[in-house]
């Protein structure tokens, strides 16, 4: 097919960059001259696994023009859709659709990809007069192509026949296929994504109920949870948090949507509560440790929300970091992909450990493993569980009973 995906952001790209190597035509659309540029010069905007290897062997069309898109089969938006005060922002998706609208062949099919509140595509659909479906995406960072290509489920909202052709494009995956309404397609996203959140956040409470509990150790407790089949191991390791581009905005947006619709969603305002909380139980560590953080150099390791990504949005890092300067302790950073303007950053790991006091594992980078001998006279918190707690002195790691030493 000739496939259009409008937004070269991290799932426009690898949606493009996927659907491209199956064979298909594609054509990818954004307002942004200088990504646009970028792309042509197979510069990949992001840091993805795998991805600038893909992107080498697959010919996509990027332009900042819509009218190439005239002739396409499908076009699919990807713009974001960020949260602003506990309120989705729309703005970019009913841009995208009324641009389509205005170039797209009548008999062509909008796909929503972008992560949108029930009745949003409703109202596209509405607005353009052209058929829309939702397919929403399911992407872990670090593991987006694999997620792509070999995706647990394809979910497509919206009319039959139009959701048949975008059920084709998919078919390659050979994934369970479940077709819905546009709204109920629009909630599985979100209700995906809280219940996900929740999860983290209930391990994160285990973890600070072991740490008041003499020998107990919460990778125990939810090692032997996740084997119940009820439960699932994942997203049971417990930690500082989450963060990126997903749970912390979609969350507030099921919140606020569900708020307008009278009703709470108590438990994932919950699971909000524990995860904005995390980043000032690491303060708190530090404290312990050092007395006082005033005046202090403290290395943070890790700058990315997750390894395996350069994406630094709602890194619970960054908050930690602007804690710490609050605090008036001196901070200086290290990550092996993520770079951030106006911080401190140390050529590698010994650098930035050797030339502080105190260490903070924020990102569990499997670069971090191992290094207890250059920890060696530091006040540490491990946040990530990457270190041998019994090879350190001073030292506070989540989820562990301080009561034991």
């Amino acid at each position: 097919m000739k496939i259009g995906v409008v937004g070269l952001g991290y799932v426009g790209i690898i949606t493009a960059a996927v659907l491209a190597s199956r064979g298909h035509q594609v054509i990818g659309v954004d307002v942004d001259k200088e990504k646009v540029k970028s792309l042509n010069c197979n510069r990949s905007p992001i840091y993805e696994p795998g991805l600038d290897e893909l992107l080498r062997k697959v010919k996509i069309n990027y332009t900042t023009d819509y009218s190439k898109l005239s002739d396409v089969d499908i076009a699919f938006i990807t713009v974001s859709t960020p949260t602003v005060n506990g309120k989705i922002l729309l703005d970019h998706v009913f841009s995208a659709v009324s641009s389509l609208s205005n170039v797209l062949r009548r008999d062509a099919i909008i796909v929503m990809k972008s992560t949108v509140i029930p009745g949003t595509s409703r109202k596209a659909k509405e607005l353009s007069g052209m058929e829309v479906v939702v397919n929403p995406e399911f992407l872990r960072e670090g593991y987006a192509i694999e997620d792509t290509l070999h995706p647990d489920r394809i979910v497509i909202g919206g009319d039959k026949s139009a959701g048949d052709l975008v059920e084709e494009v998919w078919r390659f995956t050979n994934s369970p296929i479940i077709r819905t309404s546009l709204e109920e397609a629009e909630l599985i996203k979100y209700a995906s994504n809280s219940f996900l959140a929740v999860k983290i956040s209930f391990a994160n409470e285990i973890a600070n109920l072991c740490e008041r509990i003499p020998n107990c150790d919460v990778n125990v407790v939810t090692q032997a949870m996740g084997i119940d089949k009820r439960i699932s191991p994942y997203f049971l390791k417990a930690g500082l948090g989450y963060g990126g581009s997903c749970f912390p905005k979609d969350t507030l947006a099921i919140l606020g949507f569900s708020s307008e619709l009278g009703e709470k969603l108590r438990i994932v305002e919950a699971a909000v509560e524990v995860n904005n909380e995390r980043p000032l139980r690491a303060i708190s560590a530090m404290k312990e440790l050092m007395g006082e953080i005033k005046g202090k150099r403290i290395c943070i390791l890790g700058l990315s929300f997750k390894p395996g990504t350069d994406d630094t949005r709602e890194s619970v890092a960054l908050k930690i970091l602007n804690l710490l300067e609050k605090e008036g302790a001196e901070v200086i950073a290290y990550d092996p992909k993520a770079k951030v303007e106006g911080i401190k950053i140390a050529r590698n790991s010994e650098e930035c450990i050797m030339s502080s006091e105190g260490v903070i594992i924020a990102t569990e980078w499997s670069e971090f493993s191992g290094i207890e001998p250059i920890l060696k006279g530091k006040y540490v918190f491990d946040g990530r569980r990457v270190l041998d707690l019994k090879k350190l002195d001073n030292a506070i790691m989540v989820g562990v009973s301080r009561c034991k030493r």
